[in-house]
């Protein structure tokens, strides 16, 4: 029998505190589930794991549903603001044949063995952290351990200097806000790029824009506005949710004081803390939009044509049929390569094996240097917790958790 459903259910404040109960309900329903988001329109849940999967690969499912609309006109884009045309050539919001040409374009920047060079460096930074965390005995998981590790990453990735990381990290801020100054933010970063690339030409060197540059002076492979839209996605989408990875892992360590025990007297466990923190809690709840192009059938439903389609990875993750104990955070559990939180197929997350890096590298460096970091707050405090918002008050100090 279906369960009943709120309308608007997801957006509830009861529901945001904890999701899961409603993506259990979901999978359970026999079909998508259909909500009403925050702007008016139709959005229908999927959480199934092998429905999720269905999803993710099916041909008329996808982000650009203007090009399947009858009588529908794509604006050309000299009628486009420049925020908007930015926007537009978002890779995550791009179906072939320009996503496959973008993403071709940057992707050999992303393997495992380009980002394993990066791994001295990022465990320098780690270390410069983790040693001043230790000084300062009382620290902000979100600022002083997350936060400082993904904008620097990219940035170096990418080749800007030092002295102007700082912007790229308020940048970054405002644009993910989704607040009234996140075009400002967008123009801003926009100009900046304009004069990095400047420079690159002028004197180019080892970094992503250099082979940007390169690319975009070929005049048919990358033009200006896609060459900032790709820049920005690695530096939105790599700095928000790897700073969400790392600060879920500590915060699920630190109230999980068993695992925390196991990962301290073994630090090479911080691998399977990265994976199993992206099961339990990673940093995308629902993929971005997309939508059906003609009636679809799928999760043991049908979504209406040109609807949007609500792809939940939260749910996938926690779904019993694939993963045992799928609520308990178990660093030890063999299932948890199954997980789908960086995504499946053609828009599997180009940063993935950057963000594994990261996390890991910081798991172990704080398992091995911190082991008596601790919560400031009582865990209750935390229900609720909000990233950016709340931060994570934590202690460095001589009292060993497992006392605690």
């Amino acid at each position: 029998m279906a369960a009943e459903f709120g309308i608007s259910e997801l957006w509830d404040p009861t529901v945001r505190r904890d999701p899961h109960g409603f993506y259990d309900r979901v999978r359970n329903n026999g079909g998508p589930v259909l909500q009403i988001d925050p702007t008016g329109a139709r959005f229908w849940v999927i959480a199934g794991h092998a429905d999720v999967l269905d999803g993710l690969h099916h041909p008329a499912i996808g982000h650009e549903v203007h090009r399947h609309w009858p009588g529908s006109r794509q604006p050309a884009p000299h009628e486009l603001s420049e925020v908007a045309r930015i926007e537009a050539r978002q890779l995550i919001s791009l179906d072939p044949p320009d996503h496959t040409r973008l993403r071709g374009l940057v992707s050999s920047g992303f393997t495992a063995r380009a980002v394993a060079r990066l791994e001295p460096w990022i465990a320098d930074l780690a270390d410069r952290l983790v040693a001043r965390a230790r000084r300062q005995g009382h620290v902000d998981g979100v600022a002083d351990l997350a936060d400082p590790v993904p904008v620097n990453v990219i940035a170096e990735l990418v080749g800007v200097p030092e002295s102007d990381r700082s912007r790229f990290r308020a940048w970054s801020a405002a644009i993910v806000s989704g607040s009234v100054d996140g075009p400002a933010a967008t123009l801003e970063f926009g100009a900046y790029l304009d004069d990095l690339a400047a420079r690159r030409r002028a004197a180019p060197t080892d970094d992503l824009m250099t082979q940007l540059v390169a690319l975009e002076e070929q005049g048919d492979r990358l033009d200006r506005d896609e060459l900032v839209a790709l820049v920005q996605l690695l530096l939105v989408a790599g700095q928000e949710t790897t700073v969400d990875l790392i600060v879920n892992g500590i915060r699920l360590l630190l109230t999980h004081p068993e695992q925390w025990q196991a990962v301290r007297d073994d630090p090479t466990l911080a691998a399977a803390v990265v994976e199993e923190t992206l099961r339990f809690r990673g940093p995308v709840e629902i993929v971005p939009p997309r939508f059906a192009f003609r009636d679809v059938e799928i999760a043991g439903g049908r979504i209406p044509a040109f609807d949007r389609v609500g792809l939940s990875l939260w749910g996938a993750n926690r779904d019993p049929a694939v993963f045992d104990r799928p609520h308990v955070f178990d660093i030890h559990r063999p299932d948890v390569r199954k997980h789908i939180a960086f995504g499946h197929g053609i828009h599997f997350c180009l940063g993935a094996h950057l963000a594994r890096l990261e996390s890991r590298i910081m798991f172990e460096r704080i398992a091995r240097n911190l082991p008596d970091l601790r919560l400031a707050v009582d865990p209750a405090e935390l229900e609720g917790f909000r990233l950016h918002q709340d931060g994570l008050p934590l202690r460095v100090g001589p009292r060993d958790l497992a006392r605690t």
